[in-house]
Protein backbone atom coordinates (compact mmCIF):
# COMPACT_ATOMS: atom_id res chain seq x y z
CA UNK A 1 0.00 0.00 0.00
CA UNK A 2 1.05 3.24 -0.96
CA UNK A 3 0.49 6.66 0.04
CA UNK A 4 -1.21 7.23 -2.93
CA UNK A 5 -3.27 3.85 -2.58
CA UNK A 6 -3.96 5.66 1.10
CA UNK A 7 -5.06 8.56 -0.77
CA UNK A 8 -7.54 7.63 -3.43
CA UNK A 9 -9.26 5.13 -0.67
CA UNK A 10 -10.08 8.28 1.44
CA UNK A 11 -10.73 10.90 -0.51
CA UNK A 12 -14.08 8.48 -1.82
CA UNK A 13 -15.28 7.91 1.87
CA UNK A 14 -19.05 9.52 0.91
CA UNK A 15 -20.54 9.34 -1.94
CA UNK A 16 -22.92 12.49 -2.76
CA UNK A 17 -25.86 12.50 -4.76
CA UNK A 18 -28.83 15.40 -5.48
CA UNK A 19 -31.75 14.31 -4.49
CA UNK A 20 -33.57 17.83 -5.41
CA UNK A 21 -32.69 21.64 -5.78
CA UNK A 22 -32.20 21.99 -1.85
CA UNK A 23 -31.40 18.23 -0.90
CA UNK A 24 -28.45 16.61 -1.25
CA UNK A 25 -27.87 12.53 0.15
CA UNK A 26 -24.48 11.73 1.70
CA UNK A 27 -23.90 8.22 1.56
CA UNK A 28 -21.12 7.72 4.20
CA UNK A 29 -20.90 3.65 3.44
CA UNK A 30 -20.98 3.12 7.15
CA UNK A 31 -24.05 1.07 8.60
CA UNK A 32 -26.20 0.27 11.43
CA UNK A 33 -25.66 -3.27 13.24
CA UNK A 34 -28.92 -4.79 11.02
CA UNK A 35 -26.59 -3.55 7.64
CA UNK A 36 -28.57 -1.09 6.81
CA UNK A 37 -26.38 1.63 5.01
CA UNK A 38 -26.59 4.81 7.29
CA UNK A 39 -27.28 7.89 4.86
CA UNK A 40 -27.16 11.36 5.97
CA UNK A 41 -28.71 14.49 4.17
CA UNK A 42 -28.00 18.39 3.89
CA UNK A 43 -31.08 20.26 3.21
CA UNK A 44 -32.14 23.66 2.61
CA UNK A 45 -34.93 24.82 4.50
CA UNK A 46 -35.83 28.40 4.90
CA UNK A 47 -32.22 30.13 3.71
CA UNK A 48 -30.50 27.09 6.24
CA UNK A 49 -29.24 24.47 5.79
CA UNK A 50 -28.99 21.00 7.62
CA UNK A 51 -28.05 17.29 8.36
CA UNK A 52 -30.65 15.56 8.60
CA UNK A 53 -31.11 11.53 8.96
CA UNK A 54 -34.50 12.23 7.86
CA UNK A 55 -35.64 9.52 10.90
CA UNK A 56 -34.02 6.76 9.71
CA UNK A 57 -32.11 6.61 13.60
CA UNK A 58 -34.68 7.08 15.34
CA UNK A 59 -36.72 4.24 13.27
CA UNK A 60 -33.75 1.94 13.83
CA UNK A 61 -33.40 2.35 17.48
CA UNK A 62 -37.44 1.97 18.39
CA UNK A 63 -36.86 -2.02 16.90
CA UNK A 64 -34.03 -2.05 19.66
CA UNK A 65 -35.01 0.30 22.59
CA UNK A 66 -38.10 1.13 24.51
CA UNK A 67 -37.96 4.93 23.25
CA UNK A 68 -40.47 5.72 26.00
CA UNK A 69 -38.01 4.71 28.59
CA UNK A 70 -37.03 7.60 30.93
CA UNK A 71 -33.61 5.83 31.01
CA UNK A 72 -33.19 5.61 26.88
CA UNK A 73 -35.07 9.11 26.89
CA UNK A 74 -31.76 10.54 29.22
CA UNK A 75 -28.93 8.32 27.04
CA UNK A 76 -30.78 10.20 23.99
CA UNK A 77 -30.39 13.87 25.63
CA UNK A 78 -26.99 13.21 26.79
CA UNK A 79 -25.82 12.32 23.33
CA UNK A 80 -27.17 15.01 22.05
CA UNK A 81 -25.90 17.26 24.61
CA UNK A 82 -22.48 15.83 23.34
CA UNK A 83 -22.41 16.86 19.90
CA UNK A 84 -24.75 19.89 20.25
CA UNK A 85 -27.59 18.54 17.72
CA UNK A 86 -31.24 18.32 18.27
CA UNK A 87 -34.11 15.77 17.45
CA UNK A 88 -37.00 17.64 15.64
CA UNK A 89 -39.72 15.90 14.90
CA UNK A 90 -38.24 12.38 14.95
CA UNK A 91 -35.45 13.50 12.71
CA UNK A 92 -31.75 13.90 14.38
CA UNK A 93 -30.92 17.43 12.60
CA UNK A 94 -27.46 19.45 12.49
CA UNK A 95 -27.76 23.03 11.71
CA UNK A 96 -24.62 24.15 9.02
CA UNK A 97 -23.09 27.41 9.35
CA UNK A 98 -20.47 26.93 6.75
CA UNK A 99 -19.20 24.88 3.99
CA UNK A 100 -15.50 25.02 5.90
CA UNK A 101 -16.87 23.28 9.19
CA UNK A 102 -19.31 20.24 6.72
CA UNK A 103 -16.58 17.99 6.54
CA UNK A 104 -16.53 17.91 10.40
CA UNK A 105 -19.92 17.75 11.09
CA UNK A 106 -20.94 15.24 8.99
CA UNK A 107 -18.19 13.07 10.50
CA UNK A 108 -19.53 14.02 14.45
CA UNK A 109 -23.23 13.63 12.41
CA UNK A 110 -22.00 9.86 12.02
CA UNK A 111 -20.72 9.19 15.55
CA UNK A 112 -23.89 10.99 17.31
CA UNK A 113 -25.53 8.28 15.37
CA UNK A 114 -23.29 5.37 16.09
CA UNK A 115 -23.34 6.00 20.13
CA UNK A 116 -26.82 6.53 19.91
CA UNK A 117 -27.69 3.31 18.24
CA UNK A 118 -24.81 1.98 20.23
CA UNK A 119 -26.08 2.98 23.40
CA UNK A 120 -27.56 -0.83 25.04
CA UNK A 121 -23.56 -0.85 26.13
CA UNK A 122 -24.66 1.31 28.81
CA UNK A 123 -27.81 -0.70 29.87
CA UNK A 124 -27.72 -4.67 31.19
CA UNK A 125 -30.01 -5.31 28.13
CA UNK A 126 -31.64 -3.92 25.50
CA UNK A 127 -34.98 -2.29 26.46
Amino acid sequence: MTFSDVNIALSSMFVVSNVSAQTYEINTRATFQNGETIKIYLANENNNWYLTDKKHTLKYMNEIYDLKSVDVKSCISAVLKIYGFSIFAGELRAKVFDEIQLQNQVFDFIMCIAQLTNMYAFFDKPE
